[in-house]
């Protein structure tokens, strides 16, 4: 009997022996600082072989058994590990790291594709599902809008997550912030003005478009509702840009491009917004200057700002200046 308790003991022994060893002494196979990226949705099996594969961690039982002793359970994790870090360092990160929160800076004048940047590189999510929710109408009526009004639920902002906040719950929280910002002074503004709240959003996106200076922002979003209201084509050149996806000149063939979005050939307002448009420019919207002037032009000496006119002969002065600063500008570059 004794001999048998003394073999026990021998055997517990190098048992734990090995663990410890297989803890402090295991290094990862990574010879620079890695990032660990655990996803929520992942098996044991899944996540035993990820650190076996991109780290080279074997233990016996699997990874998940150990870290689940120091109260880790497999959720959305993002942190960094030195190089060579010992198992047990990757398991104390694991249990430092759960239930991780992550500032979302959503910036203004972003759209689709930047917004789905942000998401999936903060949240456990894939991205072809991400695609398929922007032409999926039934899942944006929960938060009464659609695939062209859905930038409405967003106010550009810095925002507090779980990491392992689910795609619907994050536009749950929009949809709130959304109602906290379209406060009773807001609303009150938006019926004295007989817009709705896609309609003064469209038209700050446009506005957030047009020009990086803000003191311009009411004067331009003046323009655009004198024009809105007598019925006019918007004609608005960020509209062009947004169609097209890219930067640059607008040339009048672009002026033909088949899109609802073409203000150029559509009367009224896009049927939604071209990008996420600031607080600034939503005020501008519902503070906006009254004027006479239908037209603006960026001046010629390409400072930035616009000029603005009431008739469209004066309006065509400005942009034949305009244009011929631009095609100098072009001819210079050509000859470098």
């Amino acid at each position: 009997m004794k001999r048998f308790i003394q073999i026990t003991s021998l055997i517990l022994g190098s048992f734990f022996l090995v663990i410890f060893l297989l803890l402090f002494f295991q290094t990862s196979s990574n010879i620079q600082a890695a990032e660990i990226r655990v996803k929520k949705s992942w098996t044991e099996t899944e996540f035993n072989g990820y650190f076996k594969k991109e780290f080279d961690i074997a233990l016996p039982k699997g990874m998940a058994y150990w870290a689940g002793k120091v109260g880790y359970n497999i959720q959305t994790s993002r942190f960094v590990i030195p190089p060579n870090a010992s198992v047990y360092s990757i398991i104390r990160l694991l249990r430092i790291n759960r239930n991780q929160t992550v500032n979302i800076v959503i910036p203004p004048g972003i759209y689709i594709t930047e917004l789905q940047r942000i998401l999936l590189k903060n949240f456990d999510i894939e991205e072809e599902d991400l695609e398929a929710i922007w032409k999926d109408d039934s899942f944006w009526s929960q938060f009464d809008v659609n695939s062209y009004t859905w930038p409405t639920l967003i106010i550009p902002n810095t925002y507090n997550f779980s990491r392992n906040t689910e795609i619907t719950d994050f536009f749950e929280r929009m949809k709130n912030e959304q109602l906290l910002f379209w406060n009773t002074d807001r609303k009150a503004k938006l019926r004295n003005q007989k817009l709705d709240i896609n309609e003064a959003t469209a038209i700050a996106s446009i506005v957030q478009k047009e020009s990086l200076k803000t003191a311009e922002y009411e004067k331009i979003a003046g323009v655009y509702i004198n024009r809105f209201r007598i019925n006019m084509y918007l004609g608005a050149d960020p509209t062009l840009v947004f169609i097209k996806g890219k930067g640059g000149r607008v040339y009048k063939k672009d002026m033909k491009i088949e899109s609802p979005y073409n203000t150029y050939i559509n009367k009224g307002l896009p049927p939604g917004p071209i990008c996420l448009p600031s607080k600034a420019a939503i005020e501008a919207v519902l503070n906006y200057t009254e004027h006479p002037y239908l037209y603006f032009c960026a001046k010629s000496d390409l400072s930035g700002y616009h000029a603005f006119t009431r008739h469209y002969k004066d309006h065509l002065v400005n942009a034949r200046l305009f244009q011929k600063k631009l095609d100098e500008l072009e001819h210079r570059k050509a000859k470098r």
